[in-house]
């Protein structure tokens, strides 16, 4: 890639991230003025909202109160009468032994202008 088409593409990235980043305050902003204009407007008028007296309550009572709970009944006990058969593992059988391949690689002689030196 040429060194003016890199260029280019971080000029490009950079007005991209601007963009977003402006697009983000100018949103912001605007939610902003619009709470503040809603705020006032609350306050400007606060015969709109309608407010709840208190009312006496009664004393309520200090003992505490007890709750029974009836317990859950006891299951029944089940027997086995009939065990599971004994089961005796066979003997395993050993693995074949299997001798891997052989692998021969024959490498040429090296060959070249100084006798096959690298140097």
């Amino acid at each position: 890639m040429n060194q003016i088409h890199r260029l280019g593409l971080g000029v490009a990235g950079v007005a991209a991230i601007f963009t977003v980043a402006g697009a983000l305050v100018v949103d912001g902003y605007a939610t902003a003025n619009q709470d503040v204009a809603q705020a006032t407007a609350n306050q400007q008028a606060p015969t709109d909202m309608p407010t709840i007296e208190p009312t006496a309550s009664p004393t309520q009572n200090a003992d505490p109160l007890t709750i029974y709970v009836k317990p859950a009944p006891t299951p029944p006990v089940t027997s086995v009468t009939k065990p599971a058969p004994v089961v005796t593992p066979r003997p395993a059988t050993p693995a074949p032994e299997i001798t891997p391949p052989v692998i021969r690689v024959i490498v040429p002689t090296p060959s070249g202008e100084d006798g096959g030196t690298d140097d």
